[in-house]
Parts: C-alpha cells; structure tokens; sequence
C-alpha cells in the first residue's frame, strides 16, 4: 500500500512512531494495527480495526546502517482519514460468453457470495494469442451479476472472452472489499481475489490510468467505525 493523501484533500503525510517488538518483522507499505499496544503485521482479513500504513521496514534483526531495524518503535501513517492505494488485482478468463465471464480456477475465492462482485468495474488489459474477443484492450466492463456457482461474472452483451484474456478488478466504489478480496498473505501490502474477507478496508476511488484502487479503512484505531 501507497499513502497517497487525507480524505480532507491535505497531501502533507505525517507518521508517527508507535512501539514495537524488536523482532517483529514490518516491511514499508504494510497494513499494520495494534496488539497489546504494539505494532503488527494487520492479518489478511483484516477483520480489527487497522491502524494505518507501516512507514518504514522494520525487519526485526539487527542491521549496521539501520539502527531502527530491531529497535521498538516504528513510523506508521495513521491518520483515521488516510487514503491509500495498491494496483488492481488481475484475473484472467477461463471462457464466457457475450454476456458472461468465468474467471480461471483460482483466480477468484470460490466462497465469494453470490453478487458479491455487482458493481464492479472489470477493465480488459490483455488477450490471449489466439482470442476472438471483439471488445477493445482498455474497455471497462460492469459486472451486473455474480453467481456463486461456476464464479459466473454477469456483464452487458459485448465481446466474448477467450481462454487467458486478462482484466482488472476495480471493487465498486464505497464498499466494503471483504465480499471480494482480502489481503495479499504474503506482503499484506495489496489486495488479490483469489481469497476474501478484507472487511476492514473500503475503496473510494478507481485510478484507471495508473491502475490503482483507492481505500480507506472503514474501522480505524484511533477513529469510530462508519
């Protein structure tokens, strides 16, 4: 995640240095919140309040040109109205039809409820080598529909998606993205489809020329919940 600016319009970021276990291992861009008073890793679910956005790698081991490596304190952007981004995840299509899309094995949780995705912005990045999908690389596309079995992506009557074209997911705009997505497992720093469940997390706003999605949190640590 990359703190862009407040939800006041003020693009002037400040951190501020909260406590941390010398050995806990932070990387800049995490979503981070607090545990007994100290800084962690936010889980890929994000069901607790966050707090905001880790400012700098804080590796947990000692490090000669960083002293704050395994220090205990951490600068975290933690203003409650913070906005941040992260790119559009990516799914690729498994078939479909003029009015459908059925994403690849894998490529969306399974568990998604139905019409958890309506709403959504799908915009077509790439197409397979062999792909007859009339639709133009750039369109964006509204999922009207979505149907828990067969991952089944309801869309207007367009092009017909072949095996391996790809699109970016923009979660429709004000909801809560735990329905679709949850936080990469991994960096904890961007959202992926495969899994659900980032119920802490909203998006605000879809940046189409930079491939970004907008958030905020919907419950912070030193805010009330919305």
């Amino acid at each position: 995640m990359r703190p862009i600016q407040n939800a006041d319009g003020h693009v002037g970021l400040t951190a501020r240095n909260y406590p941390i276990a010398y050995n806990t291992a932070i990387s800049a861009g995490e979503v981070v919140k607090l545990v007994n008073g100290l800084v962690v890793a936010s889980a890929a679910a994000a069901a607790a309040a966050i707090l905001g956005i880790a400012a700098e790698n804080h590796p947990g081991t000692a490090d000669a040109l960083n002293a704050r490596a395994n220090g205990t304190e951490i600068l975290v952007y933690d203003n409650p109205a913070l906005i941040f981004e992260c790119p559009a995840p990516v799914i690729a299509a498994a078939s479909g039809s003029a009015t459908t899309i059925v994403p690849a094995s894998g490529d969306v949780d399974a568990n998604s409820a139905d019409d958890s995705f309506n709403n959504s912005i799908l915009v077509l990045i790439s197409k397979a080598a062999d792909s007859t999908n009339t639709d133009f690389i750039g369109k964006h596309i509204t999922v009207t529909d979505y149907a828990k079995t067969g991952t089944i992506i309801t869309k207007a009557s367009g092009g017909t998606p072949a095996a391996g074209d790809k699109y970016e997911v923009y979660p429709a705009l004000g909801a809560a993205v735990g329905g679709i997505a949850s936080l990469d497992s991994t960096t904890l720093s961007k959202l992926v489809v495969s899994t659900k469940g980032a119920t802490k997390l909203k998006c605000i706003g879809h940046d189409f020329d930079r491939h970004m999605i907008r958030l905020m949190a919907v419950e912070h640590a030193l805010g009330g919940e919305e």
